[in-house]
């Protein structure tokens, strides 16, 4: 405050010296009243803590853009958010030649708020409030959910601590979410079945910068519910936070490495006993990934590889009819992303970016004796299209995705996305 106290006394002081110069004198006059009221108006900001941060394109402290606001604050509330509708033109027939019609979808996927507030230069409450499908009634697809809510305290850049409800740190779309920040109209199959975004658990931990320009995020968590897994993967197994059981507990973290910027290289991990259970073999589930990202000059490269392992002896033991033996032993999945901002050579503000991705992925690669596994969860999926941004937190997304199975059950689609953030 006493940075701003100083030009304004000085300019206070030179009033008078300004009304009695003969030329220009109106306009000068007028020029010091809007200097004056800019700065009142931020001294006003200041004291009141209701001066707000502008989401950047740039994320931190392993937040998105916008869900990162509130550290950039000055203090007092911060208030953020994002969302994305989604058209789905859906292919009559399946890769067999099957006609098999189905409703072409028009969804307003999620509206999100963030709402954060800063105590002091060393506490930090950030948190995420989520309306999906646009209504939640009887019987709709809707809900009202918080994807995240925690306290930071902010010790030093290289170590912080952070409680409460928190995003697992495992590959690029379960933190960093928002439209915007991603190639497709969807976010990738990889990350929405074996890394099952958006995964979010309650627990503790630790975060910060390391020298060699390395970063890190490493928590302990509720772990899953092995009861609600099956052949399609561990998705349904997350507890969100929502009167989670938590007689085993889970670990999970990542480490980035940033040689230049605009590169990062990465790898993260989880494991913990699904079996919440005071019965039966424990479900170890172990998960890891390595991720790499390229963005400088337009050019932006993606690629991501995951492994899974669910304990074979915990479900062995299960009854041959429950839906948990189904799960895969081993799963895996990957893709490769490319994209190249046609416009960037021109110094437009404006982006328009034609992309590419491939990903193959396989829920039961492998599965205990007695389970056939099915052949419609190793699949392989092709997307390409085009993003266009009038600004850099919006991005409307056009793209075809050619998806095959071994089931060879798959369907091809057409999907436009609009999609922003604030």
């Amino acid at each position: 405050m006493k940075s701003l106290l100083t030009p304004l006394m000085c300019a206070l002081l030179a009033a008078p010296a300004f009304a009695q110069e003969k030329p220009d004198t109106d306009k000068r006059i007028a020029e010091l009243e809007r200097r004056l009221n800019a700065m009142s108006q931020e001294l006003e900001a200041q004291k009141t803590g209701t001066a707000m941060p502008v989401a950047g394109e740039a994320g931190h402290f392993g937040m998105a853009p916008a869900a990162s606001k509130v550290y950039g604050s000055k203090g007092g509330l911060s208030i953020g958010g994002y969302g994305e509708m989604l058209y789905e033109n859906f292919d009559s027939k399946l890769q067999n030649g099957t006609y098999s019609p189905k409703a072409n979808t028009v969804d307003f996927v999620r509206q999100i708020l963030y709402v954060g507030y800063k105590f002091d230069e060393r506490i930090v409450f950030n948190t995420e409030l989520e309306f999906e499908h646009a209504k939640t009634a009887t019987g709709s697809a809707g809900e009202v959910a918080v994807e995240f809510a925690y306290l930071d305290f902010l010790l030093n850049p290289a170590f912080n601590v952070r409680a409460g409800m928190v995003l697992v740190p495992l590959g690029f779309v379960n933190e960093l979410h928002e439209p915007p920040t991603y190639l497709g109209a969807k976010r990738p199959g990889v990350e929405g079945t074996i890394i099952p975004t958006t995964w979010r658990e309650n627990g503790v931990g630790v975060h910060g910068e390391l020298p060699g320009h390395f970063t890190y995020r490493a928590y302990v968590i509720n772990g899953l519910d092995a009861s609600k897994f099956g052949a399609s993967g561990i998705r349904s197994g997350r507890q969100n936070g929502s009167k989670a059981l938590a007689e085993s507990l889970a670990l999970t973290g990542r480490l980035d490495w940033s040689p230049i910027p605009g590169t990062t290289f990465g790898l993260g991990a989880y494991t913990g006993n699904s079996n919440q259970s005071d019965s039966g073999e424990p479900i170890r589930t172990t998960l890891v990934e390595a991720h790499a990202e390229y963005r400088a000059r337009g050019l932006q490269l993606r690629g991501l590889y995951t492994r899974m392992t669910n304990s074979e002896n915990g479900l062995t033991g299960l009854a041959a009819a429950s839906a948990v033996k189904k799960l895969g032993t081993q799963q895996w999945g990957g893709y490769l992303e490319a994209g190249y901002d046609v416009l960037g050579l021109t110094g437009s503000k404006q982006a328009l970016i034609p992309y590419v991705r491939w990903e193959r992925l396989n829920t039961q690669q492998d599965v205990v004796a007695g389970v056939v596994a099915d052949l419609a969860n190793d699949q392989t999926l092709i997307t390409a299209g085009v993003a266009y941004k009038p600004i850099p937190q919006v991005a409307v997304k056009l793209d075809l995705t050619k998806a095959e199975n071994r089931a060879r059950t798959g369907r091809d689609q057409v999907s436009l996305a609009l999609g922003y953030y604030f």
